[in-house]
């Protein structure tokens, strides 16, 4: 779930199509995280962070991909 959430995440920031929003929303996956960790009683996997920085950087990929894909399609239409 971690994962899916912040692919979302990459997704939805590659949307912006703004840098300063796409760092802004990778430095808030690692604060939200150190915060949760100070706060949490137990102990803390960072794993669970890793799997949410690969998440966020597939959705960014994810959403590159798709405007590549969008991009040759429509000069296949074009071109026909």
């Amino acid at each position: 779930m971690i994962t899916l959430t912040a692919a979302a995440l990459g997704i939805s920031a590659g949307q912006t199509r703004s840098a300063a929003a796409i760092a802004l929303i990778a430095a808030l996956i690692g604060i939200t995280f150190a915060l949760a960790a100070i706060s949490s009683p137990g102990p803390v996997s960072l794993l669970a962070l890793v799997y949410a920085i690969l998440g966020y950087n597939g959705g960014l990929i994810l959403f590159v991909v798709g405007l590549y894909a969008s991009a040759r399609l429509r000069a296949l239409r074009v071109s026909q």
